[in-house]
């Protein structure tokens, strides 16, 4: 990846300041305080805690997230977003995403309804990260667990060691409050709404207070057998051991289930170059499911976390996090494979033509000769199958953090060290699917039961990661120049055993039913500096980077050198932040450059016809990406919020072929206007623009059989969903202890693709949707 020289100067000149070290200055650090339920206590929080004060409606000034102490955004350098509770209870909606796509760079990735799966400048993540603990499964997270959201952009070694290099999504729960309240809301709508949410807080006396969180919901999507079932229950204790330490614990029970959806068949006439459209004559919410008890995905977790912080003495912190962790993970899924798929590659350019057989009319290998052939008509009778599988997991986790802060009047100081611990344990089988046949011109069933094969995966797996890090943080003239590195060395270990394992020939044997161990270790590093040139205005530079070791499936291809044992992000940004308005609003620009090796692509011969006994391996690749990013936040107003975004990414394989449903142009606007004034005091209303540009349907690699060494033609995707806007408005009302809301989402009616998987796998968006909101408060 290309390197520019102001990045190289400045990575120069902040390893060298920091070399200096915390000497030297005076011995006292002043410490935030707040009021406690008892205001004859003052707490003193420590620098692990974040203040819940906001200078804006929609406007956080410090976060944690980007490494652990709480410092204020303008001081970070890097792009760190928050979106607060207000903007997501006026954001709405059921997922984490449907507030995180108003953050420059978030957008939606190739499941909607499932595995929390987003993509963060162009890279794709799983799974969700809550209170720092990252956690896989089937499922979306319940956000009304969620008090605030933080967005770290990069790599991030120290938050999220395993985890994709575009960024991070860190949701931090609903924790005990010294002063009573809660609330108690209903939602229904026409799709994928209907949810009840009760939320009660408030001290048991002096030293201890509570919360209970609980949701559930049930209802149905636009997408024929589509639902969602999940039921939420998480009560927390907080115990203010003194004026100075404080221990919280808390329990979670997470169930979910939602549909696995099976797909619908595209247009055959559609080639790389072409308008997508689904097949004619197939409405668009088809999808030949059995039922939610055959097509599903399925969480069951119990979670206890414990988080213990202290402010030792006026200049040493000490943080202790902990989580336990028991999951059941069951899912089942069919999938949609045409007889015939009504085109070919053009093996001269690399792209899909619907309507087209290319043929080598050639006998001899070394001289094809490719000649183009109408293709035969598409039948209408589709084949089904797929997959089942019965899986556990367990996580353990430990997380130890010290502060130290020296602070005077020429500088100061705040060193951060420690250590973390995670253990992952999976155990399953899993079997394939059969379905019969169905003619999509007369079915939307399969006529006939599937067929469970035997065992074809029964597996084993456990891996174990340590961490150590040290980060320094150098501040000087006054705060006008900070100054910023670290190191983090991470070690794993573990084993993947399938019993069903196949055996294999030298010159790499494999017995049956061998199990394999895996083991690694390496550092990363992070720099970077902000400049004030006047107090609210911060230029900065930052380096950071992140190594996620390979998961256990391929601890046998990495002991056979087929693979790296991590996979290495590198990113390397500049930007500018300002606040302005008092602080009411906080914008910022960044222009970034990510480079990620041993990158896994998703094979796609998986979706061939028939369907490989076994799965093929992932495809380890290179990719860079690069972009400018704008963000915008806060209140213009008492009465007028806002929160705007916009993204130019580029994020391309070694070929420069755009990666599947990464869209490269993003925008995004959220508009909130509430009257506070008269008899209409209280009436607000609220507009969300989402734009995304067009997305590749589904991953590519390789290159096309007519490629020579001097002349590699690489394979195009096949079809591309185009761009779209969709628009929501929600109309509000709110007087005393009540509050009503209206929102018509997709609100102008557009016909969209929300996401793909593959070429048929195209999850279909949902039309206009109206739902409403009844909140008591208390």
């Amino acid at each position: 990846m290309t390197r520019r020289p102001l990045f190289k100067t400045a990575a120069k000149t902040a390893l060298a300041a920091l070399s200096f070290g915390p000497l030297g200055f005076a011995q006292e650090a002043p410490q935030a305080t707040a009021a406690a339920a008892n205001d004859a206590d003052i707490v003193t929080l420590s620098v692990f805690e974040v203040s819940s004060s906001a200078p804006a409606r929609y406007q956080a000034a410090e976060s944690a997230a980007g490494g652990r102490i709480n410092t204020s955004i303008m001081d970070t350098p890097t792009t760190v977003t928050v979106l607060t509770s207000d903007f997501l209870s006026d954001v709405g909606g059921t997922r984490v995403l449907e507030a995180a796509k108003y953050v420059a760079g978030v957008s939606e990735a190739t499941i909607p309804n499932a595995l929390d799966r987003v993509i963060i400048r162009g890279f794709q993540t799983d799974g969700r990260r809550v209170d720092g603990f990252h956690t896989g499964g089937q499922a979306n997270y319940d956000h009304g667990a969620i008090e605030r959201v933080e967005v770290v952009k990069g790599p991030d070694a120290v938050l999220h060691p395993a985890g994709a290099p575009g960024g991070t999504i860190n949701l931090v729960t609903k924790k005990p409050q010294w002063t009573p309240g809660g609330s108690l809301k209903l939602q229904v709508g026409e799709y994928d709404v209907n949810r009840v949410e009760a939320d009660v807080t408030g001290p048991i006396n002096d030293h201890f207070a509570y919360r209970m969180v609980a949701a559930l919901q049930d209802n149905e999507g636009y997408i024929d057998g589509a639902f969602r079932e999940s039921t939420l229950l998480t009560p927390s204790l907080t115990w203010k051991i003194s004026p100075q330490a404080q221990l919280t614990l808390r329990y979670e029970y997470y169930y979910f289930k939602a549909a696995n959806i099976v797909g619908i068949p595209t247009d055959p006439s559609v080639g790389t170059r072409d308008p997508f459209k689904v097949m004619q004559g197939v409405p668009h919410n088809f999808n030949p499911t059995f039922g939610k008890d055959y097509e599903f995905r399925r969480t069951t977790a119990h979670t206890g976390t414990l988080l213990f912080t202290s402010a030792v003495t006026d200049r040493l912190s000490v943080r202790l996090a902990g989580r336990l962790t028991e999951m059941y993970t069951p899912d089942s899924d069919l999938r949609i494979r045409l007889k015939s798929p009504g085109g070919s590659r053009n093996p001269f350019t690399g792209e899909w033509e619907g309507g087209v057989d290319w043929v080598n009319t050639s006998s001899d290998p070394a001289n094809p000769n490719f000649v183009a052939t109408p293709a035969a008509p598409v039948s209408p009778i589709i084949g089904l199958t797929g997959w089942q599988g019965n899986f556990g997991d367990r996580y353990r986790d430990v997380q130890n953090d010290w502060s130290y802060i020296v602070d005077g009047t020429a500088a100061k100081s705040t060193t951060l060290v420690g250590f973390s611990y995670s253990y992952f344990h999976n155990t399953g089988q899993g079997y394939n699917r059969i379905s019969p046949d169905i003619d999509i011109t007369k079915e939307t069933r399969p006529s006939g039961p599937s067929i469970i094969t035997p065992s074809v995966r029964d597996q084993r797996t456990n891996t174990s990661r340590y961490q150590v890090y040290l980060t320094e943080q150098l501040e000087l003239f006054e705060g006008r120049l900070m100054l910023n590195g670290g190191v983090a060395h991470l070690t794993f270990n573990g084993m993947y055993h399938d019993k069903h394992e196949p055996a294999a020939p030298p010159p790499n044997p494999v017995l049956p039913g061998q199990a394999f161990a895996g083991e690694g270790s390496k550092a990363t590093y992070n720099y970077g500096l902000v400049v004030k040139p006047i107090r609210n205005v911060s230029l900065y530079y930052g380096h950071t980077e992140n190594a996620v070791p390979i998961g256990p499936n391929d601890y046998r291809r990495a002991n056979q050198g087929e693979v790296p044992l991590f996979s290495a992000g590198t990113q390397d940004e500049v930007g500018i932040k300002a606040n302005f308005l008092d602080g009411r609003i906080i914008a910022s620009v960044a222009y970034y450059e990510i480079e990620q090796t041993g990158y896994a692509l998703h094979n796609p011969g998986n979706f061939a016809t028939p369907q490989p006994p076994q799965p093929l391996p992932a495809i380890i690749s290179t990719r860079n990406g690069s972009g400018w990013e704008f963000q915008l936040a806060g209140s213009v107003t008492e009465a007028l919020s806002v929160m705007a975004s916009f993204a130019d990414t580029k994020n391309r394989n070694p070929d420069g072929i755009m990666l599947n449903s990464s869209a490269e142009d993003l925008g995004a606007l959220f508009v909130r206007y509430e009257l506070n004034k008269g008899r209409l005091g209280g009436l607000a209303l609220a507009v969300g623009v989402n734009y995304q540009g067009k997305r590749a349907a589904g991953d590519t690699a390789g290159y096309t059989d007519a490629s020579t060494p001097d002349n590699l033609i690489p394979n195009q995707p096949s079809a591309y969903m185009p761009a779209r806007t969709l628009v929501d408005v929600t109309l509000s009302y709110s007087r005393k202890n009540w509050s009503y809301g209206l929102t018509l989402a997709n609100a102008l009616d557009k016909t969209y693709y929300a996401a793909a998987d593959s070429r048929d796998l195209i999850n279909v968006g949902t039309p206009r949707n109206l739902s409403g909101t009844i909140t008591w408060k208390f």
